[in-house]
């Protein structure tokens, strides 16, 4: 696919909900790293028609269809990535799992991806940050992403 997908936010925060709750109750809130990487800016609109008897002559039907706006989405291209997490090296069956189970609340085919960084440095010339100095403490390096494909 080489085209743009549209992930609502609904959409999103139900995946970050799939993932955290397990991985907060199994793991512990200090030992993985989660990250939802789209934001959602984009307004989609909604042409609602009416449903009771006689709407036909009441409605003007898709003349002036601009509608009015429902809610926002992230817009995602192919190859890009939607989740990432860290991890132990340990606890990569279960986060495993969890993406798995997340790649299905997105409308296309999604791919889990691994990663394996020796040393912090190579996380950092990456463009992924991984540190805070006053709110986070270390975490190893095993990467997890969730891309669209």
């Amino acid at each position: 696919m080489n085209s743009q997908i549209q992930i609502s936010s609904n959409t999103l925060e139900a995946i970050r909900i799939t993932i955290n709750g397990v991985l907060q109750r199994k793991l512990g809130r200090l030992n993985y790293r989660l990250r939802v990487r789209p934001k959602p800016f984009q307004k989609y609109r909604e042409n609602r028609m009416l449903a009771f008897a006689g709407a036909d002559r009441v409605q003007s039907g898709m003349r002036n269809s601009f509608g009015r706006s429902t809610g926002v989405c992230a817009r995602v291209r192919a190859g890009q990535i939607v989740v990432d997490v860290g991890c132990y090296l340990r606890n990569l069956p279960l986060v495993r799992d969890r993406l798995r189970i997340a790649s299905m609340k997105i409308s296309s085919s999604c791919q889990i991806v691994i990663l394996k960084y020796k040393t912090p440095e190579l996380l950092k010339k990456s463009g992924l940050p991984l540190y805070d100095d006053k709110k986070r403490r270390e975490i190893p390096i095993y990467e997890l992403e969730i891309a669209t494909t």
